[in-house]
Order: structure tokens, then sequence, then C-alpha cells
């Protein structure tokens, strides 16, 4: 499997998080673009805190911030409720 280009993930990004409400499969794909996000950040040795790391790879994939702040919110809240 190829890798996605910071492009590819920034157009599924921006197809899929405006369905993420109404669609688990549009919300699974958010929280996996957004760990792939996260991974690739952690990566970033030229910069040596986590929100400048966190920045640059946003920045990269053309995701927008508060997007992925609130997509952290969401998801979080979602592993709260109890089966």
């Amino acid at each position: 499997m190829d890798r996605l280009d910071d492009e590819d993930i920034g157009l599924i990004w921006a197809r899929h998080y405006p369905k993420r409400a109404g669609r688990p499969s549009s919300m699974s794909l958010c929280v996996t673009l957004a760990m792939i996000i996260k991974q690739r950040a952690k990566s970033l040795h030229q910069y040596s805190d986590w929100p400048a790391k966190l920045e640059h790879a946003l920045a990269s994939a053309h995701v927008p911030k508060e997007e992925f702040d609130t997509l952290e919110s969401e998801s979080t809240a979602l592993k709260n409720i109890p089966e």
C-alpha cells in the first residue's frame, strides 16, 4: 500500500469532515487521518515542541487546526460513552 501524500489527506479530510456527525464511516476515516497526522508530527525533528510539530503537520496536510481540535474533542467524547 502506498503512503498517503499530504495533499491526499487534505482532500479526503475536506470531503469527509463535514459528514462525520451523520456518517460513522466518515468519522472513522477522519479519526484515522488524525492519527496519521499525529504520527507524522512526531517524526518532525526540526521542531522541538509538540505544538510546533503538530501545526506544521496540519499545515502540510491542509487540515485546519480548528477542525482537527474539534474532531479530537468529539472522538474523546465518543470513547467515554458507556456501551
